[in-house]
């Protein structure tokens, strides 16, 4: 598997994360269980299993210790306890999307199970529960798929176990099966809302941080016209000027005059004063990433941002700025996507010769990395600037991405 639109392989279905059509659990997730067990919709399941379920038991004979009954009981309860399991899963997007299946799946076959040592009709309501799950997580024709081989697992237990007619099997399930299919599509719409959400956020964060890099652009145009400016103009004008009154100390007449002395002495120090001014505004030439690096990360909610940039962090031209701003940016987008961190360090300084940027992330490790088109286009940009790009497990966990620059590029 190669990297897609700047992405590194991960422990995760990462073609989910570019065509809504194969979005697997992360993103769609994200929006409905990101609440906890408490939210609204976790609350609401709960709800729906406890009357299923008391409907479904004969308290009689639980009493009476029926093996059949304790067994039906055992899988509802296992059910339910794969269900809290998905939500607290559902919590920790570093899964992989197996790990997802491996809670949603089970509570399909407990379903039925249930369904069949029970009996009754409303445990098939539980299956709407399911299918909520497996449009989240999976690409929506293996959900058809798999929510069609479920009703048909309850087609025959209704048919076999219970002797149900077709006539009344197909009146039975038919309304179930209506009810999965809006379940369903509630369940897609809402994951395709929150991928909507996700891709407006990013768009809007390079926006700003676009903007704050013009910004400071023109800013730094503004401090180097200026500085210029002043050496070119006035410190020449000044120069000119202490000669003149050199000239003028040499003549006998005013060799004595304090007022020579005192404006000798003025244009000394006004000349020294616009220097140091001049210095101290082409100590700031260049672009300077900081600005645009915070920008950027305020617009991504979720994990923690460590933003550290150096004073030295400067560019020559807008070009070299926005190619490792660029490069920030897809480190971002990446460890967002397929690490889901707690954290993500920016740090970008000068070493020697070189002005370098590190994006670090503390989210799923990565057993293999690959450069697919994102990552490849950003390594031929920094190459046509003589600047290179690495991708390479982080220390413990996690991703860092290392792009560099000559210090003059």
């Amino acid at each position: 598997m190669t990297i897609d639109d700047a992405t590194y392989t991960r422990p995760m279905g990462t073609d989910a994360h570019t065509d809504r059509d194969d979005s697997p659990a992360a993103t769609g997730s994200r929006l409905l269980w990101d609440g906890g067990p408490l939210s609204p919709l976790n609350v609401a399941a709960y709800v729906t299993w406890l009357p299923v379920s008391f409907g479904m038991l004969d308290f009689a004979r639980l009493s009476a210790a029926d093996p059949v009954e304790w067994l039906g009981a055992a899988c509802l309860l296992g059910f339910l306890a794969l269900f809290v399991a998905r939500v607290f899963l559902g919590r920790d997007h570093s899964r992989h999307e197996r790990w997802w299946m491996a809670v949603v799946l089970p509570q399909a076959v407990l379903a039925l199970l249930a369904i069949w040592l029970l009996g009754g009709g409303s445990g098939a309501v539980l299956l709407i529960l399911v299918a909520v799950q497996l449009f989240a997580i999976l690409n929506w024709r293996v959900a058809i798929w798999g929510q069609a081989a479920f009703n048909l697992g309850l087609a025959l237990i209704w048919r076999q176990a219970f002797g149900m007619d077709w006539d009344r099997l197909l009146v039975e399930l038919f309304p179930i099966i209506g009810f999965q299919a809006f379940a369903a599509l509630t369940a897609y719409y809402a994951t395709a809302v929150g991928d909507t959400r996700d891709e407006l956020a990013r768009v809007n964060a390079e926006l700003l941080a676009t903007q704050s890099l013009l910004e400071e652009s023109a800013r730094g145009e503004e401090r180097l016209k200026l500085s210029r400016e002043l050496h070119d103009v006035a410190g020449h004008k000044l120069t000119a000027l202490k000669l003149n009154l050199a000239r003028l100390a040499r003549d006998p007449a005013l060799a004595g005059r304090e007022e020579l002395g005192t404006s000798t002495a003025l244009a000394h120090d006004l000349l020294d004063d616009i220097r140091a001014v001049v210095g101290e505004l082409r100590k700031h030439d260049g672009v300077d990433l900081r600005a645009a690096i915070e920008s950027l990360a305020r617009q991504v909610h979720g994990p923690r941002f460590r933003i550290e940039v150096t004073d030295d962090a400067r560019t020559h031209t807008v070009q070299a700025a926005e190619t490792l701003l660029r490069c920030a940016q897809e480190g971002i987008t990446n460890a967002l996507r397929h690490g889901h961190p707690g954290e993500i360090v920016v740090w970008c300084g000068r070493r020697d010769a070189t002005l370098e940027l590190r994006v670090r992330d503390d989210g799923a490790a990565a057993p293999r990395l690959a450069f697919g088109n994102g990552l490849t286009g950003m390594r031929e940009r920094l190459a046509a600037l003589g600047g290179t790009l690495q991708v390479l497990p982080a220390p413990r966990r996690g991703v860092e991405l290392i792009a560099s620059l000559p210090a003059g590029a």
